[in-house]
Order: structure tokens, then C-alpha cells, then sequence
């Protein structure tokens, strides 16, 4: 076992690889004449107009269609409602004169609501009143 081992060890500190004598003079001139003399380059393609907007134009396509599409919707929305009262995404504008009689109305409604309120405790407290008189 000890001499595989050392057959290994040996084996490994060798190099597998060599290069042919005489490679690696004359291997710059050789490169060398592999290389053209002048590189032709190629002419860059003219694109056109239409093909400089054409993404512009996919795009203005498609927020087009967009649009059409949602209203589309709203309008199918809108026509079946079969008469129930349907909550709309859209919002509504509303008269500025006729949000102040909007907000008119809720503050009446809530001061009578408070009247009322104080009306009943003084009734209440009178009541009281009028009975630890009486006795």
C-alpha cells in the first residue's frame, strides 16, 4: 500500500501537460499574419421613422385600448343596475351651494338631536324636583 502511495505522490508533483519544442518561438509573427491589415468595419443600418416611433406608438395603442376598455365597463355597470340602487366607483361632484346645504342640514339635525337630549334631562330633573317638593 505504501508504494501505491508513493507512485501517487509522485505522480502528482509531475506536470501532465507539455508544450511542443519549439512552440512558443515565432508564435507572435504567426499571430500576426492570422490578423488582416485593415478591418473592415460594416456600415450602421439606417432606421427609419416609423421604426424609432414604433414602441411610442404600441404604447399610445395600448393606454387607448385601456380606456376604451374601463369605459366600456362603467357603461355596462351603469345600464344593469335592473333598478337597485348600486354603489358607483366613480366619484360625483357635488354643487358647492348644495354642500353647504348638505352640511346645513347635518348640523340642524344633530343640534335638535342635542335639544332633545337636554330637554328630556331637564324634564327628568324637574320631575325629581317637583315630587321631593311634594313630599
Amino acid at each position: 500500500m505504501k508504494i501505491e502511495d508513493n507512485n501517487l505522490k509522485n505522480k502528482l508533483k509531475e506536470n501532465p501537460f507539455s508544450t511542443p519544442e519549439g512552440y512558443l518561438e515565432g508564435l507572435t509573427d504567426r499571430i500576426m499574419k492570422q490578423i488582416p491589415e485593415e478591418t473592415i468595419m460594416p456600415e450602421a443600418e439606417k432606421v427609419s421613422l416609423l421604426d424609432r416611433l414604433r414602441p411610442f406608438l404600441y404604447m399610445a395603442a395600448m393606454f387607448a385600448g385601456l380606456g376604451l376598455f374601463f369605459k366600456t365597463i362603467a357603461r355596462f355597470d351603469a345600464s344593469h343596475t335592473d333598478g337597485r340602487d348600486t354603489t358607483s366607483l366613480l366619484v360625483k361632484s357635488i354643487n358647492p351651494t348644495d354642500s353647504k346645504k348638505i352640511i346645513m342640514e347635518s348640523t340642524y339635525d344633530e343640534d335638535e338631536e342635542f335639544l332633545h337630549y337636554l330637554e328630556n334631562q331637564y324634564t327628568d330633573v324637574l320631575m325629581q324636583e317637583t315630587l321631593d317638593g311634594v313630599e
